[in-house]
């Protein structure tokens, strides 16, 4: 009876030690999912500078939030996103799946590069969120359940703007202001897993930014400059995103 009573006492122990080394390195394990997670949706590098995540106030905070541009562009990132805010259900975290009440990200910048050929940076993220997340779906059937579902009941992108660098094609550099961006119940009632929910979000992103630089005066400017069956194949990919 003694023997179990200390192994009993041994194994509280640990559950404390592992739950203190938990909250106290809550952000630094946040940061590391985040990053590793968005590199694997996208397939390039994700980073953030900070995150301060308040679980009795079921709050948190994220900075220097950046997505690098897909090999072959000289822009160094797609986004980037320095005051995101997070609103948390507590009571979620028990069970499944965890409920985000709101993600807001004020501010963001996309920085849409097109090259010579009528491609762009923002197309290229698209088309490897889509190649991953059509994988995902693929496997999912196939392999164990293992990350913890998601729901998120709102996501806000707001006060956003694009910066489009045509200079591969003789343009000046121009600045477009990003309308509002706003989803809601993203997973579903049952929630859905970290991948597929960050890929819904880049996809409808990478969308919106699409369709506001195909309608610009730039969009007209650069169907100038390129001319025949590469103005064709760029106008066909630009349509392609904003359907």
């Amino acid at each position: 009876m003694k023997k179990l009573l200390i192994v009993a006492l041994v194994v509280i122990v640990l559950i404390v030690i592992f739950v203190v080394f938990v909250l106290s390195n809550l952000n630094s394990l946040v940061a590391k999912a985040i990053e590793k997670n968005g590199s694997e949706v996208t397939q390039t590098s994700v980073s953030v500078t900070g995150v301060e995540i308040s679980l009795r106030d079921g709050k948190g905070s994220i900075e220097g939030l950046t997505i690098a541009s897909p090999e072959g562009f000289k822009a160094k990132n797609v986004f980037s996103l320095d005051d995101i805010t997070v609103g948390i259900d507590i009571n979620s975290l028990r069970g499944e799946p965890i409920v985000i009440n709101e993600i807001r990200i004020k501010a963001p910048v996309v920085f849409a590069e097109m090259n010579k050929t009528g491609g762009s940076n923002i197309d290229e993220l698209r088309k490897k969120v889509q190649e991953y997340t059509s994988q995902a779906a693929g496997e999912s059937g196939e392999s164990e359940q293992k990350d913890k579902l998601i729901l998120i009941r709102q996501f806000v992108f707001e006060k956003g703007s694009i910066e489009v660098d045509a200079s591969a094609l003789g343009l000046e550099k121009r600045t477009i202001v990003l309308p509002e961006i706003r989803l809601e119940e993203i997973g579903g009632p049952g929630g859905t897993t970290p991948d597929k929910v960050t890929g819904i979000i880049l996809a409808a992103v990478a969308k919106k930014a699409a369709s506001e630089i195909g309608g610009s005066e730039i969009n007209r400017l650069i169907e100038e400059k390129l001319g025949g069956e590469i103005k064709d194949k760029a106008k066909g990919l630009l349509d392609k995103i904003k359907n």
